[in-house]
This record gives structure tokens, sequence and C-alpha cells, in this order.
């Protein structure tokens, strides 16, 4: 009889560890953020058949660019995603799960892509993370690896949006990492750059990370605004500090991008377009809004379309 329950014991043991395999098998293998609601895990090494942006650089300077996959344009879209997310949500929620689904996925690339860093700033280490481009850029003779403050903040309002929709902290924690890099110079890794006017030190956030940057102004003035925004709506006291040092930049330097009834796209004196033109004016209506402060009114009705 003790035989018998032994070999029972063992016969038990066995399909219980086979039924065991087959549905661990059938389950997601790693759960343990809410996005697992959304949509199921991938197995490692499978291959998705995905939508990724892609974008054309053609020939840039000489140097075949070609086809990119940027974080920029992946947290565009996923913002995007998001921001259609809320639009259908009460009036169309199988419609707007889509989207919900699409932005989590952008999200999740976007984090499979950052770069863990950990520096030395004045004495306090600091661990942030930073996303970058893996092509030359010949514009700005930027090599492969470059970053930039346009992109980053971008990534910072994904992940935000991410949070926002899913109440999962581990977006959070990822954008306070994605808002460390404003805090570390552009020399150890970052994306703050001291620019000095009349023996003055400035905090700017270039676009085009590099020693010697361009100084691009749309792209200073979309990421300043947008580490306004998630300090206040986290009350992250760095961001609004950040911002507010962004903010007093912006004042500062805004006449030297002045070209009369046009305004200069970097400070290297080039032009600006007629789309970034249109930028610009929209800008110095955002900040008029946003401050009051005269100034921005000023150049607003000053820079033609």
């Amino acid at each position: 009889m003790k035989r018998f329950e032994i070999i029972l014991f063992l016969i038990l043991s066995v399909l219980i560890f086979i039924f065991g395999y087959f549905v661990g098998l059938s389950q997601p293998l790693y759960s343990e953020n809410i996005v697992v609601q959304y949509f199921k895990n991938p197995k490692p090494f499978s291959v998705e058949n995905v939508n990724i942006p892609v974008t054309y650089y053609g020939t840039i300077n000489g140097k075949y660019i070609g086809y990119q996959i940027t974080p920029h344009n992946v947290n565009d879209e996923a913002r995007k995603s998001f921001y259609k997310y809320f639009e259908l949500k009460d009036k169309n929620p199988k419609e707007a799960e889509k989207y919900l689904k699409r932005g989590l996925f952008l999200t999740e690339y976007l984090i499979s892509q950052a770069d863990e860093e950990k520096v030395e700033v004045n004495g306090k280490n600091i661990t942030f993370i930073v996303w970058r481009y893996n092509f030359e850029f010949p514009l700005y003779n930027l090599s492969k690896g470059w970053r930039g403050a346009l992109c980053q903040a971008g990534c910072l309002k994904t992940l935000y949006l991410a949070y926002e929709v899913t109440g999962d902290k581990r977006y959070l924690n990822y954008a306070n990492l994605a808002l460390n890099a404003f805090k570390v110079p552009v020399e150890k890794g970052g994306l703050l750059k001291i620019r000095y006017y009349k023996n003055n030190s400035y905090y700017w956030f270039p676009e085009y990370a590099s020693e010697n940057p361009p100084y691009v102004l749309n792209g200073f003035i979309t990421a300043t605004l947008w580490i306004g925004e998630f300090g206040n709506k986290t009350g992250n006291v760095d961001a609004l500090y950040l911002y507010k040092e962004g903010l007093k930049s912006i004042k500062t330097f805004l006449p030297m991008y002045d070209a009369g009834d046009w305004s200069y796209y970097d400070a290297l004196g080039h032009r600006c377009n007629k789309h970034y033109e249109h930028l610009h004016k929209l800008q110095m209506l955002w900040l008029y809004n946003k401050t009051k402060d005269e100034i921005y009114l000023k150049y607003y009705k000053k820079w033609k379309e």
C-alpha cells in the first residue's frame, strides 16, 4: 500500500509539473507592471511585426543618413496616441483602447532604448537616463550617439503621460531619471549647457548637444516649457527650478534671435524658414500666456510670417 502511494505521488507530481510548464508558456514572462493589463508582454527573442515611426533624412552635407528610428519621433507618436486616447475614452472606449496600447508600446520601446548613466556633479552623485541618436548629423558636426534636449523633454512628457493613464509609478520613476539629465553638464553626458552673457551665467538645454552647440531657439523653448509642465504637475522642485532658469535664459537671449521682421533659427545666424518662423510666433504667444511678460508679445507682433 505504501509503495502504491509513492507511485501515485510521483505520477501526480509529474502531471502537475507538465501542467504548470505549459500554462507557464502561455503566460507573459514578466508582469510586474500595469502594462500587462493592456497588451501581452512578448517572449524574449520573439520577433514582433510592429509599426515604429521611421524618419527619412536622405543626404545631409554629402553624408547619406537614410532611414532612422529616432527617439524624438517615437515619443512624438506616443504622445499623439495618448492624446487620442484621452479624446476617445468616453466617446468610444474600444477605439480608445487601441491608442492606449500603442502609446504604451511606444513608451516601453523608449524605455528599452534609454542609456542609464551615473556621474558626480558638484559633489553629488546623479543617476539619469538619456536617449541618443544612432547616426551622425553633419549639419552641426555631431557624431553618432549625440543627444538633444528637445528629444529628452519629449520623452519626459511621454513617460509622464504613461504614468497619468496607468497610475504606474514605474513610469514616473523613469520620468524623474529623464529629468535628471537636465541637471548634468553636457560635458558629462547630460543636457545642461552654461551660456554666458555680460559676465553672467545662464542655463541652456541644447537641442543639439555638444561642447559648442548652435543654441537653437525653438528646441530650447519647448524643452523649458515641458520641464515646467512636469514640475507643475508633479511638484518636482528640480523641474520647477530648471523651468525658472530656462525662462530667465529665454528672456535674456531672445533679442539675439531678432532679425528685424523675422527671426533667427540658431545663434549661428541661420534665418528661420517659414515653418520655424511660424513656430517661433506660436512660442512667443505661448510664453506670453504663461508669464504675461510683454517682451514675448512684442516679438509675437514684430516677427512676420
